[in-house]
């Protein structure tokens, strides 16, 4: 239970769940919180100590981390480079203060260190499936990627490509977009087949974490669904579901009688996907469990983003046994008018192979 006086000036939000100050009366505790010179927060209080002589602050974390959510930005998913996701959170009680820089985190942890803000270390990519990457920086300096490659090569033999990228340490997070076109582009691929690649985050040349990639070339890509969103850390990760996806229609409407005629009455046909994971890793299932409780569920498809909301989940676990475990969710598209977006395609000619058939009526 740290102090006021005690607390770090870096946290993650769940240290400001249990404050202890100390007090022979009644404390008058005033907490303030700001994000980009905004206040979002001022409000005061008067706590009385309990039998220990302390007042006990708790479940801060909450209210920070709806702060930090407030000025989120969902078009900024799959942005590279600089990121954010804090806040300032002063306290003031009986004349003391304290002001921290306090990191979004939705599960208990302190622990803040310069690492890749995800569960996972071992990633299974699915050709055209985004990765964006992030590393909390954690206030550090001196911090690099260094992002390899293997390829086998059409000549015949085996190459590895290693390239160190510089980590911008001036906010929260640095983003890296370390889907394979990314990675081939980095790396400058040689003409040849991307096996696997690997980003090691350096703390002054020494390793502090490291992710690898597998390339998924049984899932056939126009079959993936690929989900991003907001993991525990509150910055974007991306996962993809590789078992069947099922896409059904459904009618909403209201009915009733207009002139003797029983007619239809705000009509509106809304599709729905249920979608399976496939054979998940212990660690997949974790990431999975996030994805379902995110703030923020995006779908992308065609090089674009979507917000989709989960309305059911299938999920149970038999123990014991020795299969892997699998989760089936529901989800649709968040705005409504998705279903009327416009489907019609003029054909201008220009995807023809040829200007006319090369053949006359004849033919028949």
């Amino acid at each position: 239970m740290p102090t006021l006086a005690s607390l770090p000036l870096l946290i993650f939000s769940p240290s400001a769940d249990d404050i202890t100050i100390k007090a022979e009366g009644d404390v008058v505790l005033t907490t303030t919180i700001t994000a980009d010179s905004t206040t979002l927060f001022d409000f005061s209080s008067s706590y009385a100590p309990g039998p220990d002589g302390c007042v006990h602050v708790e479940r801060l974390s909450e209210l920070v981390n709806t702060a930090i959510l407030a000025s989120f930005k969902p078009s900024t998913m799959l942005t590279p480079g600089c990121r954010s996701a804090s806040c300032e959170l002063k306290l003031t009680a009986n004349g003391e203060s304290k002001q921290v820089h306090a990191l979004y985190m939705a599960r208990l942890m302190t622990d803040v260190k310069p690492m890749f803000a995800t569960l996972l270390r071992r990633r299974r990519v699915v050709p055209g499936s985004p990765q964006p990457v992030s590393i909390l920086t954690a206030g550090a300096s001196g911090l690099t990627l260094q992002v390899g490659a293997a390829y086998k090569l059409n000549k015949g033999g085996l190459t590895w490509r290693e390239v160190t990228v510089e980590v911008d340490c001036s906010n929260d997070y640095f983003v890296f977009l370390a889907d394979i076109d990314e990675v081939k582009q980095v790396t400058s691929a040689p003409i040849g087949t991307l096996l696997y690649y690997t980003i090691v985050l350096l703390k002054d040349g020494k390793q502090a974490d490291k992710i690898s990639f597998d390339i998924d070339n049984k899932t056939r890509p126009s079959l993936a669904t690929h989900f991003v969103y907001l993991n525990l850390f509150g910055v974007p990760e991306s996962f993809t579901f590789r078992g069947k996806d099922t896409e059904e229609q459904e009618l909403e409407s209201d009915f009733g009688y207009a002139d003797n005629e029983y007619i239809q009455l705000n009509a509106q046909l809304v599709e729905s996907h249920k979608a399976n994971t496939g054979w998940l890793r212990p660690a997949e299932k974790d990431v999975v469990y996030g994805l379902m409780g995110s703030h923020y569920l995006m779908v992308y498809a065609d090089g674009t983003l979507q917000r989709a909301t989960i309305t059911e989940v299938d999920s149970s676990i038999s123990r014991p046994t020795n299969e892997p475990a699998n989760v089936s969710i529901t989800w649709r598209y968040a705005d409504r008018r998705h279903m009327q977006m416009p489907v019609v395609t003029p054909d201008t000619g220009k995807g023809a192979i040829f200007a006319k058939p090369p053949f006359d009526k004849t033919f028949d």
